[in-house]
């Protein structure tokens, strides 16, 4: 199913945020730089990240783009850990499982900026799932840099407010190839605020104004599934929540979602989780 399965490894990954007793960092904060809210960026910096700085977040409620500008650590990308150099970048969607760190002994100096995900608006990283992709890390890393001197010194509001036009502009070039067309984020969003519908690609096709062929090259190119693969990717998110989260019965975590049979529920859920839902429920770590 696409990008749908997970390795055990993987599913075991515990949520941590730990930035690690050597690594330093230069943030900056909606508070200290008001222009930053208006694009919906909770947080921008950088980072010289030395070993113990290692982040995993299992359900952010956030996109972010993280680039390096000098040495390597790793990222989770495509289900495996992979080697994140000088020149590349980690795009991380929101509600999907994303983690990185700095490796033993190696320098890895990155720059990121970090969006707010409300759900009632597009993501701002909209890729169907964590991505690695390369690019020259400097006008980023020096508009971060350029942004962080102003607000710790001058904090005149109109350059803030120059320097952050000029970070969005930089991050939707990075984004740009990775955004999908609006009528499937409306489409997707419909689905899963009603996953328990039984969705057919005809009601897919209606609700995009799409024709079932366009929508299935288009789902394909953003996400690496067909429609109703998606669909099932949506209904197994919801139902990994449901089970992490409340003490409902596997049957009723499974027609919430649109599975009468809880075989075929248990069925459907390994496949794309790697664990049966009791399992999950079992080694969830929260």
């Amino acid at each position: 199913m696409g990008r749908c399965n997970l390795t055990n490894e993987v599913m075991e990954l515990r949520e941590t945020h730990s930035i690690g007793a050597r690594t330093r960092e230069w943030i900056v904060h909606p508070r200290d730089c008001p222009p930053l809210a208006s694009h919906r960026i909770g947080l921008a910096g950088y980072s010289e990240a030395r070993q113990g700085f290692r982040f995993v977040r299992r359900k952010p409620d956030m996109s972010q783009l993280l680039v390096c500008y000098r040495g390597q650590g790793r990222v989770l990308a495509d289900g495996a850990w992979q080697t994140c150099g000088t020149g590349q970048a980690y795009l991380t969607p929101p509600h999907a499982l994303h983690a990185y760190e700095a490796l033993p002994n190696l320098r890895w100096d990155v720059c990121w900026v970090m969006y707010l995900e409300t759900g009632d608006v597009k993501p701002v990283v909209d890729a169907g799932a964590p991505v690695l992709v390369s690019l020259d890390p400097r006008p980023l890393r020096g508009a971060i840099e350029g942004l962080y001197v102003e607000t710790v010194g001058g904090a005149d509001l109109r350059v803030m407010n120059h320097w952050v036009e000029l970070i969005q502009m930089l991050v939707g070039r990075v984004l740009q190839p990775y955004r999908s067309d609006d009528r499937l984020w409306h489409l997707w969003a419909a689905v899963d605020a009603d996953v328990a519908r039984a969705w057919t690609l005809d009601d897919l096709s209606r609700v995009a104004c799409l024709s079932g062929e366009h929508l299935r090259r288009l789902t394909h190119k953003q996400y690496g599934r067909s429609p109703m693969e998606q669909v099932t990717w949506l209904r197994m998110r919801k139902a990994a929540a449901l089970l992490a989260s409340t003490p409902h019965k596997i049957e009723t975590v499974g027609r919430a979602v649109g599975y009468e049979n809880p075989f075929a529920f248990s069925t459907a859920f390994k496949r794309c989780m790697g664990k049966s839902p009791s399992a999950y429920r079992q080694t969830d770590p929260r």
